[in-house]
């Protein structure tokens, strides 16, 4: 078919979609199975990353399915984790060093300073986090979690390539202990403090260094494992619980979409499923905690610099056309990687309105807004 014939195509499918009246799509059984968790990126300005959408072009990568491999992690560090002292001042998470270097990690009562309803002040200090640290508004902890430990995390440093993260969270009522491993053969051993009634764990490491699993343990023994999601420049994502005996979803990465400058790279694995995607200095990702494919759903959508969208698709979705204000539409084939279908396009800084997804003959099969 040629591209002349794809757009006519296109042309009549979107006439045609005015006349049928299609079922919702299914994202609240696809959102319940896993959590979605953002990371932060580096950003720097960038321009003139619309082009393509405004022309409503076809978002095709060149590129399908080629392996994904991430710099190698940092493997020389030395990290430790105490539990603060019976005479530790309220909110102190956690203390110890990374190479060295002393942090700790402190949670102000929720409500107070500046954090709103709903929404406490978290402060990472030390030598190990630069010379001012990090303070930043994060959801409250709260007792109400079904994981084993429910993870947030921050990261700073004197420079990027020198970042440190720190990962903490509410540990639910029946985990004694949490053990998290480390590429380089380190092991850490948290033990649950009360902090403002709630109880918690945190560690830190380096950004760069590799953190392969963390096992939450009752008195009896194993309850579930976790394995995050490495990538070099950011925090880990720590969300996917896996019980003894289960595995997750197989290993696989590839590039599902690509442009000038730009790029979007789906990742799946024991953690679930990520996205990564990047644009002229900018970075943006998401991450699923899933252990089984999902349907249509957009799963994220970056403003400003990083002007890009991206989600996964059913198996049988064979297009994906995204309508943006002003009447742009966008008409995107999705990319299979591994069992599950992705799509990515560039939105030039706007919102997608609504999207409708149809399959190989051309019928209308789900949609959204």
């Amino acid at each position: 078919m040629s591209i002349d014939d794809e757009r006519d195509l296109y042309e009549r499918l979107d006439r045609a979609v005015e006349t049928i009246s299609p079922r919702p799509a299914p994202v609240d059984g696809a959102m319940r199975r896993g959590r979605m968790m953002r990371w932060r990126r580096r950003s720097v300005v960038a321009a003139g990353l619309a082009a393509a959408v405004a022309a409503g072009v076809i978002a095709v990568p060149s590129l399908r399915n080629a392996l994904q491999t991430p710099p190698p992690a940092a493997s020389h560090y030395t990290a430790t984790v105490q539990l603060p002292g019976p005479n530790a001042p309220p909110g102190l998470i956690g203390w110890g060093t990374v190479n060295g270097q002393h942090w700790q990690l402190t949670a102000d009562k929720p409500g107070t300073k500046w954090a709103g309803h709903g929404e406490q002040v978290f402060t990472v200090s030390g030598p190990a986090f630069g010379p001012n640290g990090q303070t930043d508004v994060l959801p409250a902890l709260t007792r109400d979690t079904t994981d084993p430990v429910t993870w947030q995390a921050l990261s700073d440093g004197p420079t990027p390539a020198q970042a440190t993260q720190v990962q903490f969270g509410v540990v639910r009522a029946d985990v004694s202990q949490v053990m998290v491993r480390m590429g380089n053969g380190i092991v850490l051993t948290l033990h649950p403090v009360d902090v403002w009634g709630v109880r918690v764990v945190a560690f830190a490491v380096p950004v760069s260094a590799e953190i392969t699993e963390a096992t939450a343990y009752s008195r009896h023994g194993v309850i579930a494992t976790a394995i995050p999601f490495n990538y070099p420049g950011t925090t880990a994502s720590i969300g996917l619980w896996l019980q003894p005996g289960q595995h997750g979803l197989s290993r696989a990465s590839g590039r599902i979409a690509e442009g000038n400058g730009w790029s979007m790279t789906a990742y799946l694995g024991p953690w679930g499923m990520c996205l990564e995607g990047s644009s002229a200095g900018t970075s943006v990702g998401d991450c699923v905690d899933t252990a089984v494919t999902m349907g249509t759903n957009f799963l994220l959508q970056g403003g400003g610099t990083s002007a890009m969208a991206a989600g996964t698709a059913s198996a049988s979705v064979a297009l994906v056309v995204a309508y943006l204000p002003g009447g742009t539409t966008v008409h995107v084939r999705p990319v299979a990687v591994g069992p599950q279908k992705f799509f990515a396009f560039q939105t030039g800084g706007r919102d997608v309105v609504r999207w409708k997804a149809y399959d190989s003959a051309g019928n209308m099969i789900e949609s959204g807004t």
